[in-house]
């Protein structure tokens, strides 16, 4: 049983037991802990191995890199240590707050500021149409015949695009994991697989009913995203965000099918929420057809 007090303790962040730790809930695979006493207030999340095909793997020294790089701008938590090991663990400072609910605006400008961070060392992530196809493809074998069958009806015809830079991206930036601190400052949390890529991939997933839906909120509507792109203020990230937001769409359709059996039997209602974006995404595919 992992005791992340005796653990700061052992690694010499804390002299003393005169603190109390508590679980975080929100994620799937990582133990997340809230340690608090007298003038801490502070993280400790312990990662756990992922060995299965995944869209958002599980990087801890990445992590621990984002938010160094992304914490010198005033969009991640401090950072406080890094210990290496068969079970990684990262302390970075609480950052209080609620988790992001209405303001869409803001988050638009919030993944502006990302493009501000050097993106030089962390992996490389699809950005053409064909890479994006493939990743996809690799989901169909692992999910339902129908659902298969429907997936390939639906496989967007890829085309040759343009190079573009490559971004800073945090590629999981769903409502839960960004916080509105009590001064209305915007911070991006759970950092596990940061990237360089094309920023419309950030702006897509935040975007996305599977999203929104996966995170416990309604998709967005039609004024909102139009509201965002406006906020957001790059007519050619955005001509590039409309003529590939299908090939995304297409990828994440691929990877909620996988989760919905995945956890179909120990997380039903985890199952159902990937299930219903799974949904969302599809009826979005069938309706560009």
């Amino acid at each position: 049983m992992f005791d992340p007090i005796a653990f700061l303790i052992e690694q010499g962040l804390l002299r003393d037991r005169n603190v109390t730790a508590r679980p975080l809930t929100g994620g799937y695979l990582n133990q997340v802990f809230r340690v608090r006493g007298d003038g801490i207030d502070w993280v400790v999340k312990r990662f756990m191995p992922e060995t299965e095909l995944a869209l958002f793997p599980n990087f801890p020294a990445d992590e621990a890199a984002a938010l160094k790089r992304a914490g010198a701008h005033g969009l991640a938590p401090k950072p406080l240590g890094f210990f290496e090991g068969e079970n990684p663990v990262l302390v970075y400072e609480f950052c209080e707050g609620k988790a992001w609910q209405d303001g869409v605006g803001d988050v638009a400008r919030l993944l502006r500021r990302l493009r501000e961070v050097e993106a030089n060392g962390f992996r490389q992530v699809p950005m053409t149409p064909v890479e994006v196809l493939a990743e996809g493809d690799a989901f169909l074998a692992k999910v339902e015949a129908a659902t298969r069958d429907r997936l390939l009806a639906l496989r967007p015809v890829p085309f040759v695009s343009g190079p573009v830079p490559r971004c800073f991206l945090h590629t999981d930036i769903g409502p839960g994991n960004i916080i509105v601190t009590e001064h209305g400052r915007l911070v991006a949390i759970d950092w596990q697989c940061p990237a360089a890529g094309d920023p419309i991939q950030d702006m897509i997933a935040f975007l996305s009913p599977a999203f929104q839906i996966l995170y416990g909120c309604a998709p967005l509507s039609a004024a909102l995203e139009a509201e965002f792109h406006g906020a957001y203020d790059d007519a050619a990230t955005k001509e590039r965000y409309d003529r590939l937001l299908p090939f995304y769409d297409w990828r994440m359709a691929g990877y909620c099918a996988t989760r919905k059996l995945k956890y179909a039997g120990p997380r039903p209602e985890a199952s159902q929420r990937y299930d219903r974006a799974l949904s969302a995404l599809l009826a979005r595919l069938e309706g560009r057809r």
